[in-house]
């Protein structure tokens, strides 16, 4: 008994190394892997207002001095910060992606052209700015002028429809007027400038929207999920492109969630979909 004891020990003791040693080479080529992936991928973050809320839903602005930390960290290590159609160029010519940010704006606010215009300038940088075309010139909202100096200064201008409905709520007549026709209406505004990116309003669409989204004639779309934007990923699905959303939370935060992007990037692309990261 104790001689089958003694081999039954060695066999066990050979498992555990045999199965230690799998888990680490395992855990070597994740890290490996995971390093390839990041190399090329994208995060796109979203913003909103930058400066004080002032009675406003306090969730949807960063103060300035919190956005200039951002962009003091994306510049201080080497990241580029680019807006989506600039990004989607790098891809479709072969550019090296690797530490490149695309940064965005949705709604349209006043401080964007204020406070925002100033700082990407500052730190070289550029961004898509999606507007509601209904609010444009509106309190508190960017007027006609100050979003043909955004595009002046090389910024994207993107729709955020006419007059931010939910996509999915809506009787699907009207998608040809939130959609086609805020298209029409910008390019008319803005000496015939063609727009080609588009936000969701609140992230919200399904395969009709998807649908309505190509038709109209849109290049890409970003929605309200995590994730990074691989050349696999804006090949394949440039209508769902994912986001992080950024709010007021201190340096370590915005790094943590750039963090998180790259993950849920890396795990959504080897086909691990994790619901519970859509909307960190």
């Amino acid at each position: 008994m104790s001689d089958l004891w003694k081999k039954y020990k060695k066999y066990m003791a050979a498992v555990g190394i045999s199965i230690t040693v799998l888990l680490a080479l395992t855990a070597f080529y994740v890290r490996y892997d995971y390093q390839q992936y990041c190399k090329e991928a994208v995060p796109i973050l979203e913003y909103h207002g930058i400066g004080s809320a002032d009675g406003w839903m306090k969730e949807l602005f960063v103060s300035k001095e919190i956005f200039e930390t951002h962009l003091q960290y994306l510049h201080d290590n080497g990241y580029k910060i680019v807006s989506v159609k600039k990004m989607a160029e790098m891809f479709a010519n072969g550019e090296s992606t690797e530490k490149t940010i695309a940064m965005t704006f949705d709604d349209g606010y006043l401080d964007n052209y204020t406070n925002v215009l100033p700082l990407l300038k500052k730190y070289n940088a550029t961004a898509t700015f999606f507007v509601v075309h209904s609010k444009i010139g509106h309190y508190r909202y960017m007027t006609h002028d100050q979003i043909q100096s955004l595009i002046d200064n090389g910024m994207e201008l993107g729709s955020h429809t006419i007059n931010h409905q939910i996509l999915t709520d809506i009787d699907p007549q009207y998608l040809s007027w939130e959609l086609a026709t805020s298209r029409y209406f910008l390019k008319k505004d803005y000496n015939g400038y063609v727009v080609r990116s588009l936000s969701y309003p609140n992230g919200m669409y399904n395969s009709k929207i998807l649908a309505a989204v190509k038709e109209y004639g849109y290049y890409w779309a970003v929605t309200g999920n995590a994730g990074t934007v691989s050349k696999k990923n804006i090949e394949q699905k440039p209508l769902e492109l994912g986001r992080i959303y950024i709010d007021d939370s201190n340096i370590n935060t915005f790094k943590e969630r750039l963090r998180y992007s790259y993950w849920v990037g890396y795990l959504k692309e080897r086909g691990i979909n994790i619901h519970f990261f859509k909307s960190l």
